[in-house]
């Protein structure tokens, strides 16, 4: 389940204005619709469909914003076809990478890797992996997207809550019936499996690789493709990113609307949410001569950190290779155990620097894990050119040869994340 951040909204989703012609279609033979290509060219026009719509008045029409609204749908469609398609099959299931820099959907933590498994709820399988030098990681069964209005989250254990072997290997059991050591319940309604790891060291937390099979079905080859599964799991993927597309956008718009601009809210956790992770975010609306300082008492968390989501697309920016987001092992913290956050358009020359790749507004969201404080962070918007009145005398400075170092430290870690 990917991270959220903000309120959950209801939104109006054009694409299920022609359900009708739509469910008329769909109502031949599935097989038959494949072998005719009446299947294929149904899914084409559908994409084509959520295409136009992103010339509508609910999307931002700029050049940058026409230009990543159009690569918007091509990750869209790369994380549809993965999930509904590719990785969809329960009886033989593969666990595969999503939310990296190129598929980002739904808000992802920049600190995160994300796999996930599709399940048989009244199966049982074995989950394993080798967490040798990895910081932690939960492991997850769930419903689904919350845009598909799935929001069930049953069953769900942080690494420390596992008997890890002396090897460093976790072996779980998901089932519907309880099992003894490490084993995680299934529900009538749960269809995931998620292995979400954090990274907060970049260049040294290492990368573990989880694999999954059904216990009775251990090196059992999945059958030829068949011309019924192929042509729902069409269908299925055009509904993906119909409903992506739309519920994202409506759900960054009703909660701009109901915010006060460069305000932080306090964390919460909501719906659909991880339970041990609070979330809070607050909308930043800044000129190129002033920053947005935000100030808050170090949390007690066993993680924490602070990002930018863009509007529209609640992508988490270009993370890999600028500095759009801190976490609580890269964030300086001032002598008087408080963080200083300064978001602004251009580098103010500090270490808490968060860039908003110049978009003039966007969502600032943090997250607190496991956490025993539940700081709210203060925001205050300042002339850049009065900053260092606002920070610590001490306060520490980066050059720019510095900071051009740091982010091709940044991107030669988050690259070797995603290899």
């Amino acid at each position: 389940m990917t991270d959220t951040t903000t309120t959950d909204t209801s939104t109006t989703d054009t694409s299920t204005t022609n359900e009708a012609t739509e469910a008329d279609e769909l109502s031949l033979d599935p097989a038959e619709r494949l072998m005719q290509g009446d299947a294929w060219l149904q899914f084409c026009a559908r994409l084509a469909d959520v295409g136009d719509q992103l010339q509508s008045d609910d999307f931002p029409a700029g050049p940058r914003d026409r230009a990543e609204g159009y690569r918007y749908l091509t990750r869209l469609l790369t994380m549809a076809l993965k999930s509904e398609l590719e990785f969809s099959d329960p009886d033989y299931p593969t666990f595969f990478r999503h939310e990296d820099p190129w598929t980002q959907w739904g808000g992802p933590n920049a600190d995160n890797l994300y796999h996930r498994a599709a399940i048989d709820p009244a199966l049982t399988y074995r989950v394993w992996m080798d967490t040798v030098d990895v910081d932690t990681l939960l492991v997850s069964v769930s419903e689904g997207d919350m845009q598909l209005d799935e929001y069930g989250v049953y069953s769900e254990k942080a690494l420390e809550d596992f008997e890890v072997g002396t090897d460093g290997r976790l072996e779980v059991i998901i089932s519907p019936d309880e099992q003894p050591g490490n084993w995680l319940g299934t529900d009538p309604m749960a269809r995931l499996v998620t292995v979400r790891q954090y990274h907060t060291d970049w260049p040294n937390d290492r990368v573990a690789v989880p694999f999954i099979e059904r216990v009775d079905g251990r090196g059992d080859p999945a059958p030829p493709a068949d011309p019924a599964d192929i042509a729902e799991a069409l269908d299925r993927a055009a509904h993906w990113v119909e409903r992506s597309l739309h519920y994202w956008n409506g759900y960054l718009r009703t909660a701009l609307n109901g915010a006060t601009r460069n305000e932080i809210g306090k964390p919460r956790t909501p719906a659909g949410g991880a339970p041990n992770i609070a979330y809070g975010s607050g909308f930043w609306d800044l000129d190129d001569d002033h920053a947005l300082v935000i100030t808050c008492e170090k949390p007690n968390a066993a993680y924490w950190n602070f990002q930018i989501h863009t509007m529209a697309w609640f992508e988490s920016g270009a993370f890999h290779e600028r500095q759009t987001s801190l976490n609580c092992a890269q964030a300086h913290i001032d002598d008087d155990d408080k963080v200083r956050i300064v978001v602004s358009h251009d580098d103010p020359g500090v270490p808490n620097w968060i860039d908003t790749e110049r978009r003039p507004v966007g969502l600032l969201a943090y997250r607190w894990v496991q956490a025993e404080t539940m700081p709210v962070p203060e925001a205050e918007v300042v002339p850049l050119a009065e900053l260092t009145g606002h920070l610590p005398a001490n306060h520490p400075t980066v050059s720019p040869d510095e900071r051009r170092e740091s982010l091709a430290r940044r991107r030669e870690a988050a690259l070797a994340r995603y290899r």
